[in-house]
C-alpha cells in the first residue's frame, strides 16, 4: 500500500515538473535596446562631416546629429555614446555589420536606404549647394546648370546628391564619385571638376575653411514638382524596430522645442532647418 501510494506521489511530482518545464520556452533573445540599456553605452557610426557629425581635435564626438542622439539616449537610460569613423559608403554596410548599433551622421532618408536600414523620424530638414572655386568661374549654381555646360560636378559616395544630379540630367560621366567630403573639395581646388555636391549646411562650413573655394547659392532641387529637401536623422538595423520607436517617442517630446533649438544652434541650424515629413513618408517617396 505504502509502495503504491509512493508511486502516485512520483508520477505526480514527475507531471508537476514536466507541466512546469513545458511553460517555459527558449529564453528570450535580448534585444539592442535592452542590451545597451543593461550597458549604459551604445556604438554609432559616423563620417566626420560638420555641423553633422564629426570629431573635435581631442577626439570628442560632436555636431548635431550626436548632440541630440546623447540627448535621447539619456532619457532611455543609455548614458554614454561612442562614436566609429567610417566613410560616408561604409557606415550602412557597418551597421549590418554589427560594427556599431546605430548611423549618427545625420542621414538623409530615402526610400533606397530605407530597404537597407530603419530610420527614426528626421531632427533637421535642409536643401542643397555646391562648393566652387573663388569666384565661381564655370557660372556653376545647381545640377541643371552642371547638366547643360556638360561640366563635371565632384560627389561623395553613397550621398543623396549623386541621385539629385542624375534626376537634373546629368549624365554618369559628368559625376565624379569621390570616397569623401576632403577629396571632394581637393578636386574642385586642383580643377578636375567644376563643383563638389554637398547638402547647404556642409558646403557652408567646408567653405567657410579654405580661402580658395565659396559655397554657390543654396538651392532646393525639384524634379517633376516633387522638392529633394534632405531630411536626416538616425538609422538602425532592420530588426531594431523597439530601438527605433523608442528614439521616436523621445524625439516627438523633443524635437521643435526650446531645449531643442538651444542645443543645435551651435551648429548653425534653426526653426528654419526643423523637418515637415516623417521618415514613413520619406521611406513611401512621398
Amino acid at each position: 500500500m505504502n509502495g503504491q501510494r509512493r508511486l502516485r506521489r512520483g508520477g505526480l511530482l514527475a507531471a508537476l515538473i514536466a507541466t512546469a518545464l513545458a511553460g517555459i520556452g527558449p529564453a528570450a533573445a535580448e534585444t539592442t535596446l535592452e542590451r545597451i540599456q543593461r550597458e549604459g553605452s551604445i556604438r554609432v557610426g559616423f563620417a566626420n562631416e560638420a555641423p553633422y557629425a564629426y570629431a573635435t581635435t581631442s577626439g570628442e564626438l560632436t555636431g548635431e546629429s550626436p548632440t541630440v542622439f546623447r540627448h535621447i539616449m539619456k532619457q532611455l537610460g543609455v548614458g554614454k555614446v561612442e562614436g566609429v569613423l567610417t566613410e560616408w559608403g561604409a557606415l550602412i554596410p557597418g551597421l549590418k555589420a554589427g560594427r556599431f548599433d546605430a548611423i549618427v551622421a545625420s542621414m538623409y532618408i530615402t526610400p533606397k536606404r530605407c530597404k537597407q536600414v530603419l530610420f527614426a523620424n528626421p531632427t533637421y530638414g535642409v536643401g542643397d549647394a555646391l562648393v566652387v572655386r573663388k569666384g565661381n568661374p564655370d557660372g556653376i549654381h545647381t545640377y541643371a546648370d552642371a547638366a547643360s555646360s556638360g561640366k563635371k560636378l565632384a560627389f561623395v559616395a553613397g550621398t543623396a546628391e549623386i541621385e539629385h544630379g542624375q534626376l537634373a540630367g546629368m549624365t554618369r560621366q559628368q559625376q565624379m564619385i569621390v570616397p569623401d567630403f576632403a577629396a571632394a573639395v581637393a578636386a574642385v581646388k586642383a580643377g578636375r571638376v567644376s563643383a563638389a555636391a554637398f547638402n547647404a549646411m556642409a558646403a557652408g562650413e567646408l567653405a567657410g575653411k579654405d580661402e580658395a573655394i565659396e559655397r554657390a547659392e543654396p538651392f532646393t532641387f525639384t524634379h517633376e514638382g516633387k522638392r529633394y529637401r534632405g531630411e536626416g536623422s538616425f538609422a538602425f538595423r532592420l530588426e531594431d524596430t523597439e530601438l527605433r520607436d523608442a528614439v521616436n517617442r523621445e524625439l516627438a517630446r523633443f524635437v521643435g522645442t526650446e531645449e531643442h533649438l538651444a542645443m543645435v544652434k551651435a551648429f548653425g541650424f534653426d526653426a528654419s532647418n526643423l523637418p515637415e515629413m516623417t521618415a514613413d513618408q520619406h521611406c513611401a517617396g512621398e
